[in-house]
């Protein structure tokens, strides 16, 4: 970075309300470009709130693109609202794959979806374009704004993700953060961890060397010493749940909030916790947290020193299929942040304790439908 350019800004963004008013106050601040990349995407309160400012965005000349992943509808069928934004028909490849989540999850949701005019309006407006056919399993939930201020994080665009869930968001200005974050997609440069701050990424779509995401958050786990806190929405991946149990056996103290029933994979997140409670003998320096609101966030703090923060979790669908963006920042200050948010839920939660109930048949099934769910 040049001497004479600004150091970038980070700002965590704890919880929906805070993150929702602070996208919708960019958007209606761009002067040139929006970009979004969204996972889910839900037809209610808060989606429409969403298209209406992006709606106003472009009514002002601003050029809006939306990158909306067709692989989200099946949950966006499932869940909450049970009605997508954007994905109002259900071809029988969808009804397929939402008929067979709803039998795993024992939930039924609707294939029958309503207009949106707000989401018409955004189809065929002259300066946006959508991009909503494709499943290009990216799970990045992304904005943004005029290429120089970059939000990214855990949360869909969803009433539950704004209204219910515990999560979080950061705004990155400033510095080149958003010039990084192209070189970054584009394959130009890979993740350098001696960086200040640079972003994790899995993806498929750059003209560069593959990302290797996984393999250098294992790394990050492995070079911890002292304690590692987590917030996990998802479990499963046997390689974190290794790299966690080496964490516990080697001295760290190792703190992991997740929820106490997952809306999917709960029965493999459970099992996974106990899995770690099992095979670490659960010592004083492990403590797992169980809240009873649905953990959204994907966030870990290591020694205090650095940050990893953005949209993926501890599974295979992160590791290996799904396209994910993270930040990773060294900032003891920010590191000290996240920390605290993360205590502060974790005072809602109940500490984990063997034996933990958990179905291990359907724990099985989910695991099963992880992978059916990730190929490509």
């Amino acid at each position: 970075m040049p001497a004479s350019e600004a150091a970038p800004t980070f700002e965590l963004l704890s919880g929906g309300t805070v993150a929702f008013e602070r996208i919708v106050r960019r958007i209606d601040e761009a002067s040139r470009t929006v970009m979004l990349r969204c996972f889910e995407w839900r037809d209610d309160e808060t989606g429409n709130l969403i298209g209406e400012a992006l709606l106003r965005a472009a009514d002002r000349g601003v050029k809006v693109t939306i990158f909306k992943d067709r692989v989200g509808m099946c949950y966006e069928h499932l869940e909450a609202s049970k009605q997508s934004f954007f994905h109002k028909q259900v071809g029988p490849e969808a009804w397929l794959q939402a008929r067979f989540l709803m039998v795993v999850y024992g939930r039924w949701g609707s294939l029958h979806q309503q207009p949106n005019p707000v989401a018409d309006a955004l189809l065929t407006h002259p300066n946006v374009t959508v991009l909503r056919d494709q499943k290009r399993f990216d799970h990045a939930k992304l904005y943004v704004i005029d290429n120089e201020i970059v939000i990214l994080g855990g949360m869909g665009i969803g009433d539950d993700f704004r209204h219910t869930n515990v999560d979080f968001m950061v705004e990155i200005s400033g510095a080149g953060a958003a010039a990084r974050l192209e070189d970054r997609y584009e394959g130009r440069v890979t993740f350098d961890p001696n960086r200040s701050f640079d972003y994790l990424l899995h993806g498929f779509q750059g003209s560069g060397p593959p990302a290797t995401l996984a393999a250098d958050r294992l790394a990050l786990i492995a070079g911890v010493r002292k304690r590692l806190t987590i917030e996990m929405a998802y479990l499963g991946d046997r390689a974190c749940t290794e790299a966690l149990v080496a964490a516990v056996e080697r001295g760290v103290r190792v703190t992991l909030l997740t929820a106490a029933r997952a809306n999917v994979l709960g029965d493999l997140n459970l099992a996974t916790c106990a899995e770690i409670l099992r095979r670490t003998g659960s010592p004083s320096n492990l403590r797992i947290v169980l809240h009873p609101r649905m953990v959204h966030g994907k966030a870990m703090v290591g020694d205090g020193a650095w940050v990893d923060l953005g949209s993926t979790n501890f599974t295979t669908l992160s590791h290996a299929s799904y396209e994910e963006l993270d930040l990773f920042l060294r900032d003891a200050d920010f590191a000290a942040q996240v920390e605290a948010a993360i205590e502060g839920d974790i005072r809602a939660g109940t500490p984990a304790q063997l034996p933990l109930r958990y179905r291990w048949l359907h724990a099985a099934v989910e695991r099963i439908a992880m992978a059916i769910h990730g190929r490509h």
